[in-house]
């Protein structure tokens, strides 16, 4: 199972396998937050609804054909609440420590403007050269605590204060083929976005 960041603070989440997750997560600001968007994130010039982030990612993100065209046989999807808001997170039971998990940002009103803020200046890697998906501001990170590329954490602004966000960890076999896991974790994305524009 892959590690990814969902949790607030310097909580790190841990895999089943024991792996040390990302760290770097966004933490949520005080009530009293700066006109969106700040910290350098661009705007979200047309926003989606609240709504296309109702529920949890496990029920709308990704259907059970995408998830097996990603991961193929994947173990049962695990739903959690954090601080950030919910998550839903699907593993390989290939033992190929490949998964996904998707979390929806609905509970900071910040949207993609926190991961800049919060996670820019300490993230090992920050990649914002990633192309916008479908239009929407989209930036990824490898945390400071991880040691190597094999997860990417891909957000997306779906409006100035919501956004989303993809964990991709890729399997032995992307790895030794030198695939990079932000520009998968952008696909992946992707097909979550055209999901979440359905529910508009």
């Amino acid at each position: 199972m892959f590690a990814a960041v969902v949790a607030a603070g310097a909580t790190l989440l841990t895999s089943c396998t024991g792996k040390e997750a990302l760290s770097g997560t966004p933490t949520p600001a005080p009530a009293s937050t700066p006109e969106l968007p700040n910290g350098g994130a661009p705007k979200v010039d047309n926003p989606l609804p609240a709504k296309v982030l109702d529920g949890s990612p496990c029920d709308s993100a990704l259907t059970a054909d995408q998830v097996k065209g990603y991961l193929g046989e994947t173990d049962p999807a695990d739903a959690k609440d954090t601080e950030l808001g919910p998550s839903c997170d699907w593993s390989s039971s290939s033992g190929s420590a490949a998964g996904i998990l998707v979390g929806y940002e609905t509970k900071t009103g910040q949207g993609i403007s926190l991961t800049y803020k919060n996670v820019k200046p300490k993230a090992r890697r920050w990649v914002d050269n990633l192309d916008p998906v479908q239009g929407y501001p989209t930036v990824g990170y490898v945390g400071v605590g991880t040691t190597d590329n094999r997860t990417c954490v891909v957000v997306v602004g779906v409006a100035d204060d919501l956004a989303y966000s993809v964990s991709l960890s890729i399997g032995d076999s992307a790895v030794q083929a030198g695939k990079d896991a932000c520009q998968l974790g952008r696909g992946v994305a992707d097909t979550v976005l055209t999901n979440l524009k359905a529910r508009a």
